[in-house]
């Protein structure tokens, strides 16, 4: 596990990191740490490399919130969580899909706790590659980058952040190839990237901006698969 702490407070910092040295010796594992002084300069040399993103909320500058809000601009899908002495702005971490937060000064059992959460969230966000052999040549597409695959007539349709790639497959080899706490099917042909759904009305599905049906016979496996998501936990 790799790990950005970005807090001014190096008093702070150098507590959580101490956490994580205790935690690294209790479970095993290995962990790298790497702390901030602020926000600025963590996304000045901000990289797609870290699993876990630790932010305190009230920093001078730019704060914690903000400085998630780039980060998801950035298209990264990182696990962040944040840290905090004032309770009532911890809430605000929610819009930037934070999984958690931490309330100041930072006990070991409660961040021992979060901690194991954010690793079950960062297996999650592993992502696979996928070679697609396409009328056109070859593609490489990482399977975060894949909003969802539709099937149809024995063609496949994978739709992507970067555009739309069609070969020749079914849908039941298409899963196989991607990871399974990840992936759902709403439909008959359709099979979707759950951490790209942005809600759920009746019969449909929102995964980035485009709807897709949920068909009724696929409603209760999907809802099931998807709360799991949503809770960090693979089947």
């Amino acid at each position: 596990m790799r790990v950005a702490i970005v807090d001014d407070v190096r008093k702070d910092a150098q507590l959580l990191r101490e956490h994580l040295r205790r935690y690294q010796g209790d479970n095993g594992g290995e962990w790298e740490t790497a702390l901030y002084a602020n926000a600025e300069d963590f996304l000045a040399r901000y990289r797609p490399e870290f699993d876990l993103v630790i932010l305190d909320i009230d920093m001078p500058g730019l704060n914690g919130v903000d400085a998630a809000r780039r980060i998801r601009e950035m298209g990264d899908n990182v696990v962040l969580m944040f840290v905090t002495n004032m309770p009532q702005y911890a809430l605000q971490g929610y819009a930037v899909d934070a999984i958690d937060y931490l309330i100041k000064p930072v006990s070991y059992e409660e961040f021992s706790l979060k901690l194991k959460k954010a690793q079950r969230y960062a297996r999650l966000n592993q992502s696979a590659q996928l070679t697609l052999h396409t009328a056109d040549g070859v593609a490489l597409v990482p399977s975060d980058r894949l909003l969802y695959v539709e099937s149809s007539l024995h063609y496949l349709t994978y739709h992507t952040l970067d555009g739309d790639y069609r070969v020749r497959g079914s849908l039941n080899q298409a899963e196989t190839e991607l990871p399974p706490s990840l992936f759902a099917r709403c439909g008959g042909s359709f099979l979707v990237n759950l951490r790209h759904v942005k809600g759920i009305e009746k019969q449909d599905v929102l995964v980035g901006a485009e709807w897709v049906k949920l068909s009724r016979g696929k409603r209760l496996e999907f809802m099931e698969k998807f709360s799991r998501y949503l809770g960090g936990m693979a089947p």
